[in-house]
């Protein structure tokens, strides 16, 4: 979202006394005063009900610029700015409560400010929101059909990746389609038969449906298939899940999805 930039000039006005005409002058202004100035510029809007400025008065509090840091005035500034309909405000107050970093995660507040965005059509928004509800947890609870619902809203070939497993793996049996997980698995490794993730998604559905010679099989040209790219970090991961299906057992997961 564009937001309004804010400029402020000095002019200084001089009458020269040995000059009949009067000039104008524009001198700089002190660094710390331009800083102060741009501040209470943008504190005064902001209290006049500003989205933009309080959206900007936020992020000055939460990163420290201008105004000595404070997280919680930043919050209630990019608040007021996200409840005005501030999508870039909205998207923040998501993504920190979301990851939890600057501000203890919570999943709650970042799900409801995710479904503003996501109403509006934001495919972030919603790949966002497919992952609170396939994990749950830190006050929302695990829901594979909304998640399923969520990804698939965003129809990339990652987001459908997830669907995929989701399908295979959710521990509700209410949720797992094992034939439809296959399908499209099957479909999204036309684009590239040795994609690791793909096949590890098509082993997992196989094993859904009963079929272990060919989950085996497919987990087994997975983990070749990652082997020979540079993501080594989910070897074992793979390993693991090719000794379930040599127990013929299917498995049971909900958080390896990709984001």
């Amino acid at each position: 979202m564009k937001y309004r930039l804010w400029v402020w000039s000095v002019g200084l006005s001089l009458t020269l006394g040995l000059s009949s005409a009067a000039q104008a002058f524009s001198i700089p202004q002190p660094a710390a005063e331009l800083a102060a100035s741009k501040f209470v510029h943008i504190q005064i809007t902001a209290e006049q009900g500003d989205a933009d400025a309080q959206f900007l008065l936020g992020l000055m509090y939460l990163s420290g610029r201008f105004v000595v840091q404070e997280v919680p005035s930043g919050l209630h500034w990019i608040s007021l700015a996200a409840e005005q309909q501030h999508e870039k405000a909205q998207q923040t107050l998501a993504d920190l409560s979301y990851e939890g970093q600057l501000v203890k995660r919570d999943l709650a507040v970042a799900e409801h400010w995710y479904k503003a965005l996501g109403e509006q059509g934001s495919r972030w928004a919603q790949f966002r929101l497919g992952f609170i509800y396939a994990s749950g947890g830190d006050g929302v609870e695990r829901n594979c059909g909304k998640a399923v619902e969520q990804f698939s809203h965003v129809g990339d070939d990652v987001a459908l990746g997830n669907v995929a497993w989701i399908l295979a793996t959710c521990p509700e049996a209410q949720y797992r389609d094992g034939n439809k997980a296959v399908e499209l698995s099957l479909k999204l490794l036309k684009t590239n038969e040795n994609d690791p993730t793909n096949l590890d998604n098509l082993a997992a559905a196989y094993a859904e449906v009963g079929n272990f010679g060919a989950a085996i099989s497919t987990q087994q040209k997975a983990i070749e298939a990652l082997k020979a790219s540079a993501v080594m970090t989910k070897t074992d991961e793979f390993i693991q899940r090719l000794q379930t299906y040599e127990q013929k057992r299917a498995y049971r997961e909900t958080l390896r999805l990709l984001e």
